[in-house]
């Protein structure tokens, strides 16, 4: 399986319901804990509006900057393991990289 290195946008924009898709039941529950927390850490300290908005987006970045190496990390936690890195321009380009990096290993 291939997985992105960089930005995530579809866990950028939906968060809790990216992680349900996939099935990450503990993380979801993670990310909408997170959401709230700030959320009522912002009530508690008093910040207004755009203040609570500037800090629930800074959620969202982080969730979105470090949603790949989640995907990772929950791959290896199923017994996949990293044979290793290709690059392209995108994905079709990607993946013809990987499989003739795996032919060239067979032969």
């Amino acid at each position: 399986m291939l997985v992105k290195e960089g930005f995530s946008w579809p866990a950028f924009l939906f968060t809790f319901f990216w992680a349900l898709i996939k099935g990450w039941w503990l993380t979801a529950i993670l990310i909408f804990a997170a959401q709230a927390g700030v959320s009522a850490a912002s009530y508690v300290i008093g910040f207004s509006a755009a203040g609570d908005t500037v800090l629930s987006f800074a959620v969202l970045f982080l969730i979105g900057a470090f949603a790949n190496d989640l995907q990772r990390m929950e791959l290896a936690l199923r017994n996949f393991h990293e044979a290793g890195v290709v690059a392209g321009p995108n994905l079709g380009a990607a993946e013809l990289r990987a499989f003739e990096r795996i032919a060239a290993l067979a032969a």
